[in-house]
Protein backbone atom coordinates (compact mmCIF):
# COMPACT_ATOMS: atom_id res chain seq x y z
CA UNK A 1 0.00 0.00 0.00
CA UNK A 2 0.88 3.44 -0.94
CA UNK A 3 -0.24 6.78 1.04
CA UNK A 4 0.69 10.07 -0.61
CA UNK A 5 0.34 12.46 2.49
CA UNK A 6 1.60 15.20 1.31
CA UNK A 7 4.88 17.05 2.48
CA UNK A 8 5.68 19.77 4.84
CA UNK A 9 7.95 22.50 3.47
CA UNK A 10 11.74 23.39 5.06
CA UNK A 11 11.02 26.91 5.25
CA UNK A 12 12.18 26.74 8.52
CA UNK A 13 15.69 28.88 7.60
CA UNK A 14 13.56 31.37 5.93
CA UNK A 15 12.00 32.54 9.64
CA UNK A 16 14.05 35.94 9.98
CA UNK A 17 14.09 36.71 6.35
CA UNK A 18 11.01 39.05 6.18
CA UNK A 19 9.26 36.52 3.68
CA UNK A 20 5.56 35.64 4.54
CA UNK A 21 5.83 31.55 5.71
CA UNK A 22 2.08 30.16 5.83
CA UNK A 23 2.74 26.29 4.77
CA UNK A 24 5.19 27.22 2.16
CA UNK A 25 6.45 30.72 1.20
CA UNK A 26 3.69 33.10 -0.07
CA UNK A 27 3.42 34.71 -3.47
CA UNK A 28 1.02 36.58 -5.49
CA UNK A 29 -0.60 35.27 -8.60
CA UNK A 30 3.08 35.50 -10.61
CA UNK A 31 5.15 33.57 -8.13
CA UNK A 32 6.59 36.81 -6.48
CA UNK A 33 6.82 37.26 -2.79
CA UNK A 34 6.54 40.20 -0.65
CA UNK A 35 10.10 41.27 -1.01
CA UNK A 36 11.26 43.12 -3.60
CA UNK A 37 12.87 40.78 -6.83
CA UNK A 38 12.34 37.49 -4.58
CA UNK A 39 9.91 34.92 -6.39
CA UNK A 40 9.13 31.49 -5.46
CA UNK A 41 8.68 28.25 -7.59
CA UNK A 42 8.03 24.71 -6.41
CA UNK A 43 6.90 22.44 -3.83
CA UNK A 44 8.20 25.56 -1.06
CA UNK A 45 5.97 27.89 -3.15
CA UNK A 46 2.16 28.81 -2.39
CA UNK A 47 0.68 30.93 -4.75
CA UNK A 48 -3.04 32.91 -5.22
CA UNK A 49 -3.99 30.14 -8.24
CA UNK A 50 -6.30 32.98 -10.29
CA UNK A 51 -8.04 29.84 -12.11
CA UNK A 52 -9.55 28.09 -8.95
CA UNK A 53 -9.92 31.32 -7.05
CA UNK A 54 -7.53 29.53 -3.84
CA UNK A 55 -4.20 29.70 -2.70
CA UNK A 56 -2.26 26.22 -3.62
CA UNK A 57 0.93 24.57 -3.13
CA UNK A 58 1.37 21.36 -5.38
CA UNK A 59 4.02 18.82 -4.50
CA UNK A 60 5.11 17.42 -7.92
CA UNK A 61 8.08 17.97 -10.21
CA UNK A 62 5.76 19.04 -13.24
CA UNK A 63 4.60 21.97 -11.22
CA UNK A 64 8.29 23.34 -10.14
CA UNK A 65 9.18 22.69 -14.23
CA UNK A 66 6.38 25.13 -14.94
CA UNK A 67 6.56 27.67 -12.30
CA UNK A 68 9.92 27.89 -12.57
CA UNK A 69 9.29 29.48 -16.02
CA UNK A 70 7.05 31.74 -14.48
CA UNK A 71 9.28 32.82 -11.69
CA UNK A 72 12.01 33.34 -14.63
CA UNK A 73 8.95 35.76 -16.40
CA UNK A 74 8.28 37.41 -13.69
CA UNK A 75 11.93 38.54 -13.08
CA UNK A 76 12.58 39.15 -16.46
CA UNK A 77 9.64 41.58 -16.49
CA UNK A 78 10.62 43.60 -13.82
CA UNK A 79 7.66 46.13 -12.70
CA UNK A 80 6.14 44.90 -16.33
CA UNK A 81 2.60 42.97 -15.91
CA UNK A 82 3.30 39.43 -16.54
CA UNK A 83 0.57 36.82 -16.64
CA UNK A 84 -1.00 34.99 -13.84
CA UNK A 85 0.88 31.39 -12.90
CA UNK A 86 -2.61 29.17 -13.51
CA UNK A 87 -1.55 25.74 -14.60
CA UNK A 88 -3.86 22.57 -15.23
CA UNK A 89 -2.39 20.74 -12.13
CA UNK A 90 -0.42 17.29 -13.34
CA UNK A 91 0.83 14.51 -11.58
CA UNK A 92 1.20 10.47 -12.19
CA UNK A 93 2.95 7.19 -10.79
CA UNK A 94 4.17 4.34 -11.93
CA UNK A 95 3.04 0.85 -10.09
CA UNK A 96 4.58 -2.26 -12.18
CA UNK A 97 2.40 -2.30 -15.31
CA UNK A 98 0.15 0.42 -14.14
CA UNK A 99 0.64 4.49 -15.03
CA UNK A 100 -2.11 6.48 -13.48
CA UNK A 101 -2.04 10.20 -14.28
CA UNK A 102 -4.53 12.79 -13.20
CA UNK A 103 -4.99 16.11 -14.46
CA UNK A 104 -6.67 19.28 -12.92
CA UNK A 105 -8.61 19.56 -9.57
CA UNK A 106 -11.06 16.31 -8.60
CA UNK A 107 -12.91 16.70 -5.84
CA UNK A 108 -15.70 14.45 -3.67
CA UNK A 109 -19.15 15.19 -5.19
CA UNK A 110 -17.72 15.30 -9.14
CA UNK A 111 -19.58 14.11 -11.92
CA UNK A 112 -18.04 11.51 -13.55
CA UNK A 113 -17.64 10.04 -16.89
CA UNK A 114 -15.91 7.26 -18.26
CA UNK A 115 -15.13 8.63 -21.36
CA UNK A 116 -12.56 5.78 -22.80
CA UNK A 117 -11.81 1.89 -22.11
CA UNK A 118 -12.97 0.34 -18.99
CA UNK A 119 -12.55 0.19 -15.44
CA UNK A 120 -12.61 -3.58 -15.36
CA UNK A 121 -9.90 -3.75 -18.15
CA UNK A 122 -8.08 -1.34 -15.64
CA UNK A 123 -7.36 1.38 -19.05
CA UNK A 124 -9.52 4.03 -19.09
CA UNK A 125 -9.91 7.73 -19.15
CA UNK A 126 -12.58 9.45 -16.19
CA UNK A 127 -13.50 12.78 -16.94
CA UNK A 128 -14.62 15.14 -13.75
CA UNK A 129 -17.31 17.88 -13.92
CA UNK A 130 -18.29 20.67 -11.61
CA UNK A 131 -20.44 23.51 -12.15
CA UNK A 132 -20.75 22.86 -15.71
CA UNK A 133 -16.87 22.68 -16.25
CA UNK A 134 -14.51 19.77 -16.90
CA UNK A 135 -12.22 20.03 -13.87
CA UNK A 136 -10.28 17.08 -13.69
CA UNK A 137 -9.67 13.69 -15.73
CA UNK A 138 -7.88 10.55 -14.30
CA UNK A 139 -6.32 8.38 -16.58
CA UNK A 140 -4.95 4.54 -16.33
CA UNK A 141 -2.59 3.29 -18.77
CA UNK A 142 -3.88 5.97 -21.55
CA UNK A 143 -1.38 8.60 -21.73
CA UNK A 144 -1.82 10.76 -24.80
CA UNK A 145 -5.67 10.87 -23.93
CA UNK A 146 -4.94 12.28 -20.97
CA UNK A 147 -2.58 14.97 -22.17
CA UNK A 148 -5.53 16.22 -24.32
CA UNK A 149 -7.79 16.37 -21.69
CA UNK A 150 -5.18 18.75 -19.76
CA UNK A 151 -5.13 21.18 -22.70
CA UNK A 152 -8.94 21.40 -22.97
CA UNK A 153 -9.03 22.28 -19.32
CA UNK A 154 -6.67 24.87 -19.50
CA UNK A 155 -8.89 26.26 -23.08
CA UNK A 156 -11.94 26.07 -20.54
CA UNK A 157 -13.93 23.06 -22.46
CA UNK A 158 -17.08 23.01 -20.54
CA UNK A 159 -18.25 19.70 -19.17
CA UNK A 160 -21.01 19.65 -21.55
CA UNK A 161 -18.67 19.92 -24.04
CA UNK A 162 -16.04 16.93 -23.25
CA UNK A 163 -18.31 14.04 -22.92
CA UNK A 164 -20.40 14.80 -26.16
CA UNK A 165 -17.18 14.76 -28.14
CA UNK A 166 -16.03 11.89 -25.83
CA UNK A 167 -18.89 9.82 -26.67
CA UNK A 168 -18.71 10.91 -30.62
CA UNK A 169 -15.01 9.60 -30.52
Amino acid sequence: VVVGIGATPNTGWLASSGLEIADGVVCDATCATGAPNVVAAGDVARWHHARYGESVRMEHWTNAVEQADAAAERLLAGEAPVAPFTPVPFVWSDQYDLKIQAAGRIAPGDDVFVAHGSLEERRFVALFGRGGELVGALAMNRVRQLMAYRRQMRDGTSWEEAVAAAKAS
